[in-house]
């Protein structure tokens, strides 16, 4: 272990991040060898951690050293996959029998509004595939934050897909709780918190999709 500048990363650029911080930009922190990590994980499934939850930044560029990590790991602690689910076939495949729970975030019904707000393309394609492929080889959690403005545009054609394509029992994490950070203020509809409106709007959507695990 070695103190030094690492860039814990995303492969997004949402102008709306409030964890600017450490998803956009270099930071002080701690490099740790893939045996150092494995060990602390084996301590913490001894004393009665239940699962290692792979976060970042986001953990995707992170794949291959995750894997090594795994590979030294003597415990078998249940991997819980903390991403925004824009990942290629190839790395599904590697994380095919190696996740146990794949928590996605599905942000966006519309690749426009990807690229505008995240600067990714090709956003719908990517993440209808890759929580087909969740959903066919682990459990699946997905994360929808409502964005003001984004009501008929993301979210009416996110529900539809989740309750037509993967199933109305599958558990959804409906949030309300959007706040502008970073460069929000570049996009007038993100300038400020989702209103009263919407948010019933965003419930009555659920509802009418036949959504039947909706966490709130």
């Amino acid at each position: 272990m070695r103190s030094g500048r690492i860039s814990l990363g995303c492969n997004f650029a949402c102008i709306h991040c409030q964890n600017w911080e450490i998803s956009q930009q270099f930071v002080d922190g701690e490099i740790y060898r893939e045996r150092e990590i494995a060990a602390l994980i084996d301590d913490a499934k001894r004393r009665g951690c239940r699962n290692q939850n792979w976060v970042g930044g986001d953990p995707i560029p992170h794949i291959p050293f995750w894997l090594r990590v795994l590979l030294l790991e003597t415990e078998g602690m249940p991997v819980f996959f903390n991403t925004n689910g824009y990942y290629s076939a190839e790395a599904s495949s590697l994380l095919r029998g190696v996740v146990d729970i794949y928590k996605i975030d599905f942000k966006y019904g519309s690749d426009r509004c990807a690229e505008k707000i995240s600067d990714v393309s090709n956003y719908w394609t990517v993440l209808t595939r890759n929580l087909r492929g969740a959903k066919q080889h682990g459990e699946l959690l997905i994360r929808v934050l409502v964005l003001p403005g984004h009501i008929d545009c993301c979210l009416r054609r996110i529900l539809s897909f989740i309750s037509e394509e993967l199933g109305p029992e599958t558990r959804v994490n409906l949030m309300d709780q959007y706040s502008p950070h970073w460069k929000a203020s570049e996009l007038p509809e993100l300038r400020r918190r989702l209103n009263s409106a919407e948010w019933g709007k965003a419930l009555r959507l659920a509802s009418e999709a036949g959504m039947r695990n909706v966490i709130l």
